[in-house]
């Protein structure tokens, strides 16, 4: 069974997908560093790939967010990071945008003309309900 707090979405694209799974992190720019503040180690997290509209998961934070724990991903621009681990197999979800509006995240339109949460951390309620389209034992 899962215990965790918060759930946590983080973003990446076709361009950086890999280097987060490679690195086992995620990452934000810098400026949106407070919003990352809440999270904790033991919070679950899923990554959303904005071109492919697909949640991939099941992670689990290992770290608080902080700047620089890997200065040289993304070639440094995205600075706040947080470490994670994947629980078990990756597992990849389509329709993302739907699954995450119908849990009761508030989405917005990023500059890529994607839809993603307003805010990357979010209560354990919501978590559950994103997590029914996972395999998993929570």
């Amino acid at each position: 069974m899962l215990q965790f707090e918060r759930g946590i979405t983080m973003l990446c694209d076709d361009r950086t997908e890999q280097e987060c799974l490679n690195c086992s992190l995620f990452g934000d720019l810098a400026r949106r560093f407070q919003e990352l503040d809440e999270i904790r180690p033991g919070d679950i997290g899923l990554l959303l790939n904005m071109n492919r509209d697909e949640l991939l998961g099941i992670f689990r934070a290992c770290s608080k967010a902080q700047l620089h724990i890997e200065p040289d991903a993304w070639d440094g621009k995205f600075e706040a990071q947080v470490r994670v681990e994947l629980i078990g197999k990756l597992q990849r979800i389509n329709d993302a945008a739907f699954i995450l509006k119908k849990a009761g995240l508030a989405m917005r339109q990023a500059t890529s003309g994607a839809l993603v949460p307003q805010f990357p951390v979010f209560e354990r309620g919501v978590m559950e309900k994103i997590l029914t389209n996972f395999n998993h034992d929570a």
